[in-house]
Order: C-alpha cells, then structure tokens, then sequence
C-alpha cells in the first residue's frame, strides 16, 4: 500500500502535467486559429483613428460616419506603425501591413483581430479572428485526453 506522501506526489505530478499540456494547447491553438474571409462589420467594434486634437482615439464603426461629419476624428490612418490605446474595457492594438491595418480588439474573455484597408477613408473588412472561451474549452479537453493517454501508456509499462 503507498504511502499518503507518495499518492500526493503521483496525484500533484499529474496535476502539473495537465497544467502544462493546457498551456500549450492553448497555445498551440491561438496560433492555429483560422481567419475568416470578408463579412460585415460589428457596429460597436471600435476603429482607432486621429482625433480632432491629434491624439489617438477609438471610435465605433457604427458611429464614424457621425464622427467624422461632427470633426470628432481628422484621420482613420493610424499616426504610427505600431500602437495600443484603451476603449471603455478593450485594450486594442494595431499594426499598419502592407495595404492594410491589423487591430487586435482584447479583454480578459475574448480577442478579435481584424485586418482592414481604407478605402475613400472608410474601413472595409478583409478577414478576421475571433477568440473566446471556446479555445479554451478546446485546449482543457486536449490536454485532458492527452493527459490520459500519457498516463495510460505509464500504467501499462
């Protein structure tokens, strides 16, 4: 019979394994998680655009129109190639590419990323990546499976 100090290590070891194999599925699945072609707009994901007093701002796809008749906004072009702002609770980041602009749009429960160009000053749609709870859901059920599947072949030796 084992000792409780010996169950605990094997319990606490397999624990540590699961852990990690979360990780880089996690990981693993970020990186693989497939763009989507076209679609429209979401008219409260926010655009970061020039504000009328030069600094950087977001502003609400649904509300650009209004903004830039207002004078709210001077420019859609980000002012730099790289940047992040803050929007209410979203953190977003952009990075001008060639012929377009990629904005991550982040909070603690999701990321969207968007790759758009302008085109007669208005943001159109390429593709874009939506992350949430989900790949998370994926990344514990493979690394429970892989987990098992290790332990598996551990027992049979």
């Amino acid at each position: 019979m084992k000792q409780p100090s010996e169950r605990f290590t094997v319990i606490f070891s397999a624990f540590m394994v699961f852990c990690v194999m979360v990780w880089l599925w996690g990981l693993g699945l970020f990186m693989l998680w497939p763009w989507q072609k076209g679609g429209e707009w979401l008219p409260e994901f926010p655009i970061v655009a020039v504000c009328a007093d030069d600094s950087v701002c977001a502003v609400p796809f649904g509300e650009l129109a209004q903004a830039k008749v207002s004078g709210k906004i001077k420019s859609l072009l980000p002012p730099a190639e790289t940047g992040e702002t803050a929007y209410e609770q979203i953190t977003l980041q952009w990075k001008r590419l060639p012929n377009a602009i990629q904005l991550k749009a982040s909070a603690w429960n999701f990321q969207t990323t968007v790759r758009y160009r302008l085109d007669n000053e208005m943001p159109v749609l390429m593709e874009y990546q939506e992350i949430n709870g989900k790949v998370f859901l994926f990344a514990i059920a493979g690394a429970l499976a892989t987990t098992l599947l290790l332990y598996r072949r551990k027992l049979r030796k």
